[in-house]
């Protein structure tokens, strides 16, 4: 199976990383010149974005941020592409800036479910600054976008060097197992609109513009549902005049009435990444 199909969990977790080849255009929207492919990803020569859009980079000192930066590879993130295998040495630690990618949870039977998504305020790699050298599952990029990466050694080092960038990182760590617990009791009590709501929020904050590029396939899977639950949850938000959608993209439209049909997990959720950055 390819990894880039677009049939199922089960193309998601077993594929072929060649298939992992990115585009330009997200390049050209941010001002850098055209990256560089390595058949796996894109990365790019020229000087990173003026603004550093990763809250933990951004969170640096001045001094600490220019000293990382010099490890920085910034790279483009294809959808599906597989960041981190399950069970294989964490080679790279990847910095999000406006990607998001999810942890999905695979099942005997093939079926996957996402137990927790990363964004703009994190980090893909975690596994490396708390001493385990793998993943635990695959991590599986849902919206495509920029991010920067560095070896795990230098990543080791720059933790070594910095007091602030390990209590982040600590911080990080709590407000990802919150997210964690948050998101197994909303898979297990609360209904698929709640969920689809809480799921469409959490991305749109990551990406900072209305318009979301998903489609009802990949909500489906990473709810863990049916698609025509998805499609149910989409039409009944679109009668209430929450969201607009056309193939592969959806609209937020009424971000504060999607946040009414939301579960609390939501709103608990975005509080323990809140309080990193206090």
């Amino acid at each position: 199976m390819r990894l880039c199909r677009d049939r199922g969990a089960a193309d998601w977790v077993r594929g072929e990383r060649k298939a992992c080849i990115v585009t330009h255009d997200l390049w050209g929207m941010s001002g850098l010149r055209g990256p560089i492919t390595n058949g796996m990803l894109t990365s790019s020569d020229t000087h990173p974005v003026t603004v550093e859009q990763n809250h933990l980079l951004a969170s640096l000192p001045r001094d600490e941020y220019a000293r990382v930066l010099l490890d920085l590879e910034p790279v483009c993130l294809r959808t599906k592409h597989i960041v981190a295998h399950p069970d294989e040495p964490i080679r790279h630690v990847y910095f999000l800036r406006d990607a998001v990618v999810s942890l999905l949870v695979a099942m005997e039977d093939g079926s996957t479910i996402e137990v927790a998504s990363v964004g703009s305020e994190g980090l893909i790699g975690l596994g490396a600054f708390l001493g385990e050298g793998t993943e635990t599952g695959p991590m599986v990029v849902q919206i495509p976008g920029r991010a920067a990466r560095m070896t795990t050694t230098a990543f080791h080092e720059a933790v070594w060097r910095s007091a602030r960038l390990q209590l982040l990182l600590q911080r990080y760590t709590l407000a990802f197992i919150n997210q964690l617990a948050r998101t197994a009791g909303c898979n297990r009590v609360h209904s698929v609109r709640q969920r689809c709501a809480r799921l469409l929020l959490m991305i749109d904050d990551r990406l900072g513009r209305k318009t979301v590029p998903l489609t009802h396939e990949s909500l489906a899977i990473l709810l863990g549902v049916r698609r025509a639950s998805v499609t149910e949850a989409a039409l009944a938000f679109h009668r209430l005049g929450l969201i607009e959608y056309q193939r592969g993209n959806i609209c937020i439209m009424d971000r504060d009435g999607l946040e009414a049909v939301a579960c609390e997990d939501y709103r608990l959720s975005r509080q323990g990444y809140d309080r990193i950055y206090r």
